[in-house]
């Protein structure tokens, strides 16, 4: 019996000391944000009165005064006479604009700290994941720096995502992406690590942080019409 069972064992290659290949994991983005409780007093759920009120707010305070030219000041000034018009027809309503406010900052200051949070056991571990490549300088012939971020237009068209939404790709051969947002899935060793790198745009460059390392040992091209996954 014991015979028949390790010659079925080695005609399957699964003896004693057989060699053996494990895949990548393959990752999603989300599974790169350490899980968390939900989030109260989300902007999102306020009446749209409410929401209008203060974006409003938030237009005034993050114009100083001493900093714009003649016409934004005169903006700011108008931003400052509706959030004191919003501030007296929501008291009268029961709702303290200034307190609504400071409830938005601490939720802001949460969404940002839980953006730079990442998941250590990724650490050294080969990996797949797709999303969209953005080259970090644009040399015809390839370039080995990329930015990976999972929805098309980050970093251009729409703000930044979290540095744990964010991957730096170090590609061990030059690639040279077919369109400026191009759908990949990479393959290589990841590195928890937060680096921060400056990526050009037509009207200057900006620094874009991300909390993962990847040393791609292979970039290839990826469609699919959920988000690059």
């Amino acid at each position: 019996m014991f015979h028949s069972i390790a010659l079925m064992l080695a005609v399957l290659g699964l003896g004693c000391g057989a060699a053996y290949s494990v895949g990548p994991t393959q990752l999603k983005w989300e599974m790169l944000v350490p899980p968390a409780k939900s989030l109260a007093n989300s902007p999102d759920e306020l009446p749209l009165e409410q929401q209008e009120a203060l974006r409003n707010v938030l237009y005034w305070k993050g114009h100083p005064s001493g900093e714009l030219s003649e016409e934004f000041a005169l903006q700011r000034e108008e931003a400052k006479k509706r959030v004191d018009a919003d501030r007296e027809k929501l008291a009268k309503q029961g709702v303290d604009l200034d307190a609504l406010y400071e409830r938005y900052v601490a939720w802001a200051t949460e969404v940002e700290r839980r953006g730079t949070l990442t998941e250590q056991k990724y650490d050294g571990e080969r990996v797949a994941i797709a999303g969209y490549l953005l080259p970090l300088d644009f040399d015809p012939k390839g370039t080995t720096e990329f930015l990976l971020v999972p929805y098309f237009g980050a970093c251009i068209h729409e703000p930044p995502p979290p540095p744990n939404q964010v991957i730096y790709i170090k590609s061990s051969a030059p690639f040279a992406p077919a369109s400026l947002f191009e759908g990949v899935r990479i393959t290589g060793t990841m590195r928890v690590q937060s680096e921060k790198k400056d990526l050009s745009f037509v009207d200057g460059s900006d620094a874009v942080a991300s909390g993962y390392v990847l040393e791609g040992e292979s970039i290839e091209p990826y469609e699919n019409e959920g988000g690059g996954q």
